[in-house]
């Protein structure tokens, strides 16, 4: 296998074929009673902060003449820089060739129907579009800084999002993408990938996505998918994973990336191959590792399991690391509520990760001293169609003291590894979330949690209601409570904390149910909303996610 190898050491040193390009966001008919037809812009910052403008014409010209509606007082704003216009199709934004470009979530744009509540940027002034009914306080995405803890900026948009946030000195940007445009799976495919690339290259990161998941309708298309995933990145593939999980939204594809970039270090990714992407920056090396022999159905599902494990521990060497190093998996298992014979394929899958488990001392060079031996990694184990088996990881490996990984367990809920036979004979060996710490600031990857509160389901039958339940459950995991009972003093957050979650849905009918409850709760954030089967069969809603804080009890000290 080839092995490709990529040092950012500064911006300019990125590729710029792609990520220069200007994205066109296309128009998408909405229904008649949701389109915006008047509206306002709010000032957020400069010179004009605080000012409203009345947008009440079909045609509203934006510029620094003063013979535009909008007339903004900025050196970096053309005399007529752009318009927004109201049609039947919607609100849309439309950049008229100016100079510097306009902005919406960082992206540079030529056109882009607008929704209430989206910002964007010409020059240095940033603007939000309001309904005239909105006369209440208004907080910016971009700057919304209330939580102390928050170490984490949000950009998000209706199938466009992306976080970005600073861990030791490095530049981290988790991305999700839903295609905008394209009947077909090679041009949704290319519109997510653009989408990816161009939130990616904004802040510096072009080239350096080191893991991407992409969810397909079908297994069928995973070898076309593929096809076209490895001739866009060429060199610079990620480690992939293809899960045959329905997008809620209908569409044929959807995408969820990690990429890196330089901070006040230096970053150095080494591809070794689609299944395996190793990345080093401030004396920690990540180990990004996707598996893809398991897509088949041969073997029963505790066979599958046990291959899928072996593989990945004969993979990580490779990297120089071992698989008790590994802080989390993803478990994408077909059928997995199904009866095989006389147990159920979960259960079996189960046996088979306890099995390769046994004798294992999971991080025990990185958990904090004194810390129970007794550690597993964080999880995902989520259905996916067809009837086979595949399995993802991330594994972590430093010399410097100060980073440190700690298993997080759930005040409200029993430890998986601790359910009784009842629900597993081999009990599931997975932690509730992993914090893993540098100094004052944490990342925390939180596992697939559902609704259940000690060992129980909850709210049976009602996805709305156990979407809340699981939520509440991810807030008591990350609060500063509870990272204080596991010896995190300070490195707690809030929901306001995700930058990146997945939420699976049993029934695609609860999608837009589920969907309302999230973003009520968590605001817009880079969401992949899929179709999957849940580990239990009462339960119809998994939600997983990463969280970033930095430690309140000390001033801070990067950067966004």
């Amino acid at each position: 296998m080839s092995q490709n190898q990529f040092n950012l050491r500064g911006e300019d040193d990125l590729g710029k074929s792609r990520s220069n390009q200007t994205i066109h966001i296309s128009s998408v008919r909405k229904n008649l009673d949701t389109i915006a037809r008047n509206g306002k812009l709010l000032v957020l910052n400069g010179a004009l902060e605080g000012r409203e403008f009345i947008l009440n014409k079909d045609q509203n010209f934006i510029g620094s003449d003063p013979a535009n509606e909008v007339v903004l007082n900025d050196p970096g704003v053309s005399r007529r820089h752009c318009e927004i216009c109201f049609t039947t199709a919607g609100c849309l934004l439309r950049d008229l060739g100016s100079t510097n470009g306009t902005f919406i979530f960082g992206m540079k744009v030529s056109e882009m129907v607008l929704d209430y509540g989206a910002e964007f940027r010409m020059g240095q002034t940033q603007v939000v579009f309001r309904s005239l009914k909105d006369v209440g306080k208004y907080t910016s995405v971009s700057g919304q800084r209330s939580d102390l803890s928050l170490a984490i900026q949000k950009f998000s948009s209706h199938g466009i999002g992306y976080s970005v946030a600073n861990w030791s000195d490095v530049r981290h940007v988790f991305a999700a993408a839903v295609p905008r445009r394209g009947t077909t799976l090679a041009e949704q495919a290319d519109d997510a990938l653009r989408i990816i690339e161009t939130v990616n290259s904004v802040h510096g990161a072009g080239g350096s996505i080191v893991s991407q998941a992409v969810f397909l309708t079908d297994p069928a298309m995973i070898e076309e998918c593929r096809s076209i995933i490895n001739k866009f990145y060429g060199k610079d593939l990620p480690a992939t994973s293809y899960i045959a999980q329905p997008p809620c939204d209908g569409k044929l594809i959807a995408i969820e990336a990690i990429g890196l970039a330089r901070g006040r270090n230096e970053v150095e990714i080494t591809r070794i191959s689609n299944q395996l992407v190793i990345a080093r920056h401030s004396g920690i090396v990540w180990a990004h590792a996707a598996l893809e022999a398991q897509l088949t159905c041969a073997g029963s599902a505790y066979e599958q399991g046990l291959s899928a494990f072996r593989q990945l521990k004969s993979l990580l060497p490779r990297t120089g690391m071992r698989l008790d190093q590994v802080f989390r998996t993803w478990i994408y298992q077909g059928g997995i509520v199904d009866d095989e014979g006389a147990a159920q394929r979960y259960m079996e899958l189960n046996r088979a990760r306890t099995d390769v488990y046994e004798g294992g001392n999971f991080l025990s060079d990185r958990l904090p001293k004194g810390h129970p031996s007794r550690v597993y990694p964080a999880s995902t184990g989520i259905g996916t169609e067809g009837r086979g088996l595949e399995l993802s990881a991330i594994a972590l490996s430093t010399d410097r003291p100060e980073v440190l990984v700690v298993p997080l367990e759930n005040p409200r809920q029993t430890p998986a590894y601790d359910y009784s036979a009842k629900y597993s004979p081999k009990s599931p060996k997975f932690s509730r979330a992993m914090a893993v710490t540098d100094g004052n600031y944490a990342m925390i990857f939180i596992s697939g949690t559902a609704s259940i509160t000690a060992s129980e389901t909850r709210h049976v039958g009602d996805a709305a209601a156990q979407a809340g339940e699981t939520l509440d459950n991810i807030a008591a995991l990350i609060s500063e409570q509870n990272l204080v009972r596991h010896g995190l003093p300070g490195m707690g957050t809030t929901l306001a904390g995700m930058g990146l979650m997945r939420v699976y849905i049993k029934r695609k009918e609860d999608y837009h149910r589920v969907r309302a409850v999230c973003e009520e709760r968590l605001g817009e954030l880079p969401t992949i909303y899929a179709v999957a089967d849940v580990c239990r069969p009462d339960l119809l809603v998994e939600i997983e996610g990463i969280a970033m804080s930095r430690n309140v009890l000390t001033p801070p000290n990067g950067y966004l």
